[in-house]
């Protein structure tokens, strides 16, 4: 199941908004932003632009990295129990996600029962159905070990990545979600929407949510909401 477009479309949105609310709720417990590997996909200086007005005491930043012309002093390290990350950005239940990511469908395929699914065939359908194929990859920083278990919402309805995630392409079983080409397919999220949350990712794939959006590539249209 193969598919080939001149042009994808990868999305990454990010809510300033959901920033800001994480910001002031969490500065009541935590002293320093932990920005470190790019504000952790987020983008180093345009988080760091928007947080140096909440009054932090620092900003953590990996070496090399800079933020950009802000006050808020800039360090290397910090004590962990004043730091915070996952809270920041909303990758821990219970907090606004501040980014959401996506990738459009390229095909829709039935498949017969008993046939494998990608590489190796770790996933063989239970049932006649349907699968979708979506147009990102590890190459684009989807994490490998979410095949065959991290939630995508396709077709307003949760379904499961299914196979191996290949180098620019991974496989969701429809199993009765109504999509055609074109459509979006929503990694992970804002729960409101009833989209995966990065904390569903983690527990999915055993690889801390921060250390997901870390890896996200250039090859996602960034865009602010």
């Amino acid at each position: 199941m193969t598919a080939h477009l001149p042009s994808v479309r990868r999305w990454i949105e990010f809510s300033l908004r959901a920033l800001d609310e994480n910001a002031e709720r969490v500065r009541s417990t935590a002293r320093v932003a932990d920005l470190r590997a790019d504000a952790y996909g987020h983008g180093l200086a345009l988080v760091a632009e928007r947080l140096d007005r909440h009054g932090f005491e620092a900003f953590v930043v990996s070496p090399g990295e800079d933020p950009g012309d802000v006050r808020t002093p800039v360090v290397a390290s910090a004590d962990p129990h004043d730091m915070t990350g996952p809270e920041l950005f909303g990758a821990a239940a219970g907090w606004r996600p501040v980014l959401r990511a996506g990738a459009e469908i390229l095909a829709v395929k039935a498949v017969a029962a008993g046939e494998g699914v990608s590489y190796g065939h770790t996933w063989v359908a239970p049932h006649d159905t349907t699968l979708a194929l979506v147009g990102a990859g590890y190459a684009h920083g989807i994490v490998r070990r979410a095949s065959n278990t991290a939630p995508v919402l396709v077709g307003g309805a949760p379904r499961t990545i299914v196979g191996v995630i290949s180098m620019d392409q991974l496989t969701v079983h429809l199993d009765g979600a109504e999509v055609v080409e074109g459509d979006d397919a929503v990694f992970f999220g804002d729960p409101d929407r009833g989209e995966p949350t990065l904390a569903q990712w983690q527990e999915a794939t055993g690889i801390r949510a921060l250390a997901i959006t870390s890896r996200l590539s250039a090859g996602f249209a960034r865009s602010i909401a």
